[in-house]
């Protein structure tokens, strides 16, 4: 099963739930992310990750029209801009999960940690759900 997430900027939710994916859904799923932008993946990001035994160390920041050429079961729009986008993208369903951009706006950098660690948790937890549904 090919899931893309995808966001505006594939610097952290997308990353995130790339990540979770792969460890979550693991066997028999290949997670992609990508974002609307080019972006570079935040390290406070990798940082949270790491906290919960994610490695994201090996990701990187991809756009949207890298993905054109590939056929995915599930299309995971994270930010709601990215809904019209994704209506290019060969898939079989497509899913809005709204999650706000915990980078979006300033702050130190524990209050950006936490923001990210919400929004990883919530993830996460939607993820073990769609595993839940596919019977992983």
């Amino acid at each position: 099963m090919k899931i893309l997430f995808v966001c505006e900027y594939n610097a952290c939710r997308s990353q995130m739930a790339e990540g979770l994916a792969r460890t979550i859904l693991s066997e028999g799923c290949s997670p992609y992310s990508a974002g609307l932008y080019p972006g570079q993946l935040n390290e406070m990001t990798v940082e949270v990750m790491q906290e919960i035994g994610v490695d994201l160390s090996g990701q990187y920041s991809k756009t949207l029209a890298e993905m054109n050429d590939i056929f995915f079961d599930l299309v995971v729009v994270l930010a709601e801009p990215a809904w019209k986008a994704v209506q290019e993208i060969q898939t079989k369903q497509r899913v809005l999960w709204h999650f706000y951009d915990p980078v979006a706006k300033p702050g130190s950098p524990e209050q950006l940690k936490e923001k990210i660690r919400v929004v990883r948790d919530g993830l996460k937890e939607r993820i073990q759900q769609l595993a839940q549904r596919k019977g992983k």
